[in-house]
């Protein structure tokens, strides 16, 4: 069961996993190749609606015509400057910072010239001029630069989440591989255990109906005759007749067919508690009105067997408490005792056959500490409650 828990906890984690590299993926998808590019683009489109508005502003110094609203330019510039995607490119080019510097000091003295009236404005508005068709340019060039990077680092990226991704894919095929072995195995178990059962119901009829049959009329023919040894023949029968009696017990309680799954409960208790000296009690509550089916009752019986078996043979306990609890529409088992507790135990075949057994009646199965620092078993099962009139 808890390989099968395990398995389903697996796939989901590994389905969020995917989703989330999937949404990886587009994330890097956009910041690789979709935002550099329009940030790119707005760059260039910066730069070429400033050396339009530069080409108005040049007719003052007689190097395009066209008319001059110089004021105008100068605060485009400004701004064009102060553009976030434009300190970024600075921080990131010295190519395109170099010609940013040359341009502000072109820019700087075309101001200051133009202040002065001096003959070397038209020197530096030509500087000017040039020096932003270069950082054009520049721009173009390395935004082609800055794509190839950013596509070959997206191939590479993008090749190892494809990895990532049929990684996990072929582990989810495995798990689920692995689960539809688990389910076969269940499904296999619980056929092992109810042809165990049904053979044991065979052989516990057969051995009632038959042997023990013979024997009570062999023992009563030893009555009708007289001798020492008639007598000595009909107590060895009497006493193969309750041996006989036992093993059917053994193999399938009567009480459990006839009486249910208190009274079989009752009487395993008292067995157990006459044959060890361990004081087991009995707690039984909500139970009236609670339907359990033929299987759900043969099995929560043979979970008690074992538990109280393993008690016996491993707990050394003085105190077992043994409840059986109806709430709502499930059965509650629980089994606990004052011994030496699970500690350093590993599963064995007891307690993984009342495990298998919880689970192939739909139920759930715990082992663990007590509350009087013994072991403690808890079985719930589903049940059926009908209203009582």
């Amino acid at each position: 069961m808890r390989v099968f828990r395990f398995h389903l906890e697996a796939r989901t984690w590994i389905e969020i996993t995917l989703g989330v590299t999937v949404f990886l993926a587009i994330i890097l998808f956009y910041q690789s190749l979709l935002s550099p590019q329009i940030s790119f683009a707005n760059d260039r489109l910066a730069l070429t609606q400033l050396r339009e508005s530069w080409g108005q502003a040049a007719v003052g110094f007689g190097l395009r015509n066209s008319r001059n609203p110089r004021e105008d330019f100068y605060k485009a510039y400004r701004d064009f400057r102060v553009n976030a995607s434009i300190k970024t490119l600075l921080l990131t080019d010295p190519e395109f910072a170099k010609l940013s510097t040359q341009a502000s000091a072109a820019f700087t003295r075309l101001e200051t010239g133009e202040l002065r009236a001096e003959q070397s404005a038209l020197q530096s508005a030509s500087e000017f001029d040039e020096t932003l068709f270069q950082m054009a340019l520049r721009v173009d060039e390395y935004a082609k630069l800055q794509l190839t990077a950013f596509r070959r680092s997206f191939i590479v990226t993008a090749g190892g989440i494809l990895v990532a991704i049929v990684g996990i894919i072929l582990l989810e095929v495995r798990l689920r591989a692995s689960s539809a072995g688990e389910a076969r195995n269940r499904a296999l178990s619980r056929a092992l255990i109810a042809a165990q059962e049904g053979e044991r119901l065979r052989i516990s009829h057969e051995l009632h109906d038959a042997v023990a049959q013979d024997l009570a009329a062999a023992k009563l023919y030893c009555g009708l005759c007289e001798g020492t040894e008639a007598k000595q023949a009909a107590t060895l029968l009497e006493r193969a007749i309750e041996e006989v009696r036992n093993l059917c017990y053994g193999l399938r309680p009567a009480e459990l067919d006839r009486l249910g799954i208190a009274e079989a409960t009752a009487r395993l208790c008292a067995e157990v508690s006459n044959e060890t000296g361990i004081d087991v009690k009995l707690t039984v509550e909500g139970l009236a009105g609670l339907k359990l089916t033929p299987e759900t009752e043969i099995n929560v019986y043979r979970i008690l067997q074992e538990a109280l078996a393993n008690v016996r043979r491993h707990a050394d306990a003085s105190h077992v408490r043994v409840v059986l609890f109806g709430f709502g529409d499930y059965l509650e088992l629980s089994v606990d005792d004052d011994g030496r507790g699970p500690k350093g135990t590993r599963p064995g075949l007891g307690r993984t056959g009342m495990e298998e057994r919880a689970r192939m009646i739909g139920g759930k199965f715990h082992f663990g500490y007590g509350p009087w620092g013994g072991s403690s078993l808890r079985v719930t099962v589903p049940a059926r409650r009908e209203e009582i009139s």
